[in-house]
């Protein structure tokens, strides 16, 4: 079953994404970086040392949640 990012993909690739299309695919894509740091703590680091809200890694989740600085 395709999938609306699929869709848009689909579309970005023959290069013929209306303006609307552009911003929704912008919206969809933009929460893939942060999902990439659930993998492993390596990663997450890789892509932010402090903390960053919306990351759902444990490590920033529980940084955000206390307000305190992540541990190592």
């Amino acid at each position: 079953m395709a999938t609306e990012l699929d869709h848009l993909l689909d579309r970005a690739e023959r290069n013929v994404l209306l303006p609307a299309e552009s911003d929704r695919l912008r919206v969809l894509v933009g929460h893939l970086v942060a999902a990439q740091c659930t993998d492993r703590r390596n990663t997450c680091e890789q892509h932010h040392l402090p903390p960053v809200a919306g990351c759902p890694y444990p490590r920033c989740r529980a940084a955000a949640a206390t307000g305190r600085a992540a541990t190592v």
